[in-house]
């Protein structure tokens, strides 16, 4: 008995059959970033994104893949290069002036947390008043 749901099987192994406009194509679904016909990665560094597209387009387009091989995109290669490294310095700095507040904060937080301990540990300390033994 064939159900609703039933959609068929592969080679008689009784898998499921399932196409994308079975189950519904993905409504949030961005299709990967292509340049000359061809899927590329994104640059890291948005700043650096003009210079990463004269990269491709030497490499993919101009020489068609092949020049970069025998150093016809060197050129754009390491203006990319520094481009990227002097980006990486800064987020490197950035990084590091945040990391620096972070390790302040918590430091204030050990002292507060060990002053407290000590507060509490001179209050016990003390001598009170006697406790009444007997009736």
């Amino acid at each position: 008995p064939k159900t609703s749901f039933d959609l068929g099987t592969r080679g008689g192994r009784g898998e499921m059959l399932l196409t994308a406009t079975d189950i519904g194509e993905d409504p949030d679904y961005v299709p990967p970033p292509t340049f000359a016909g061809r899927v590329v990665k994104p640059n890291k560094y948005p700043v650096c994104q003009q210079v990463w597209i004269d990269y491709l387009d030497c490499t993919l387009v101009k020489e068609s893949s092949f020049g970069k091989f025998i150093g016809r995109c060197n050129d754009a290669k390491e203006a990319l290069d520094k481009c990227n490294n002097q980006e990486r310095e800064v987020m490197r700095k950035k990084n590091l002036a945040a990391s620096k507040e972070r390790k302040k904060v918590i430091e204030e937080r050990m002292a507060q947390m060990e002053a407290m301990e000590i507060a509490a540990a001179k209050k016990a300390a003390e001598p009170g008043k006697p406790e009444k033994k007997g009736w």
